[in-house]
């Protein structure tokens, strides 16, 4: 499946049809962001010379001009991360938080860069945010060099829902935990939540929401790696053979499918129309899903060239892909 995510981005800019400009747009997925973000990652690896030039234009858009994802100002992080500036990478980051606050991505190399850059105390004074971030990264620290933070860091970091029952049995603090004597563990104990915190859901829930495709696709299976038997060529898939109203499947609890995903519900039907040979199924499905390809293209400019890329790819996977051998002729449709 991972080639044709491949070949969906490259026939989604395929079809822009504005003209590249010198500087990108606040739209980050737009050819003139991409376009300058291209250019800026070539220059930043060629030369010594070209670098700077680089990183100085980076610097720039980013504290005028960023994506309204922060994306741009999260890119000059890196690349100062990666060179050693930490200081300038931590001002990076906290201008990307800035446009995109709930990024768990951003707060982790925020996090990661203030302790580098011996900002712990600024991150800490910075937001509420900023000081469990703190608190978390200091006590982390003093666990890895086998001393145990104090008891009010623990009970922040579990009254503000950090520390689950799990993290402190497995997590990277549960050795620190365990050296704590009895009374100290009952109270940390004490302000654990009920509800635990799952980092997986979390980041499978932050690559959905950076997915431009998850706009006009279903991309939950594709980024939980569940690809045995993908459908479609997204960025996203579903299983053929998942049961309506399941998790892999496209309806929800109440039996209603979702309107931002029934373009994926009309491509299952497609694909499991073509396992059987239904050419009557087969034309009901792709007619269905051509009239959500066109509703998706009404939305605006990037749903429609996402629709557009979702519906070249399909055609191609009509033409060539084995799975719709028996349905091969439907490809005319599109």
């Amino acid at each position: 499946m991972r080639p044709f995510v491949v070949l969906i981005f490259a026939l989604s800019l395929g079809f822009c049809t504005s003209e590249p400009q010198k500087n990108p747009t606040r739209d980050p997925y737009s050819l003139e962001t991409l376009i300058f973000l291209e250019e800026v990652l070539l220059d930043a690896w060629e030369s010594s010379e070209s670098r700077e030039d680089a990183m100085s234009r980076l610097r720039y858009v980013c504290r005028t001009r960023d994506t309204d994802d922060g994306y741009l100002c999260y890119t000059w992080g890196l690349l100062e991360y990666h060179r050693g500036n930490y200081a300038e990478s931590y001002t990076a980051f906290r201008k990307a938080l800035e446009k995109n606050p709930n990024d768990s991505l951003y707060k982790n190399m925020l996090r990661i860069s203030a302790e580098k850059s011996g900002n712990l105390a600024d991150l800490k004074a910075h937001s509420r945010e900023g000081e469990v971030l703190a608190i978390f990264t200091e006590a982390q620290k003093l666990c890895k060099e086998n001393k145990t933070p104090e008891l009010e860091s623990f009970r922040i970091l579990a009254e503000r829902g950090i520390l689950t029952k799990e993290t402190l049995r497995r997590g990277v603090l549960s050795d620190c935990f365990q050296r704590m004597n009895d009374g100290d563990k009952t109270l940390v104990q004490k302000e654990i939540r009920l509800s635990s915190l799952s980092y997986k859901d979390r980041l499978y829930a932050d690559q959905m929401k950076t997915d431009p495709f998850s706009r006009i696709w279903d991309t939950a299976s594709y980024h939980r790696g569940e690809s045995g038997q993908a459908v479609g060529a997204s960025a996203g898939v579903v299983t053929a053979n998942a049961p309506i109203g399941t998790e892999s499947g496209v309806t929800s609890a109440t039996g209603l499918v979702k309107p931002s995903i029934a373009i994926t519900e009309a491509w299952r039907k497609l694909k499991l129309a073509s396992l059987s040979g239904n050419e009557p199924q087969g034309r009901e499905a792709i007619r269905s899903f051509l009239a959500e390809i066109q509703s998706a293209k009404r939305k605006g400019k990037l749903e429609g060239q996402l629709a557009l890329a979702l519906e070249r790819a399909a055609k191609l996977l009509l033409e060539q892909d084995p799975q719709y051998s028996k349905l091969r002729f439907l490809a005319k449709e599109l």
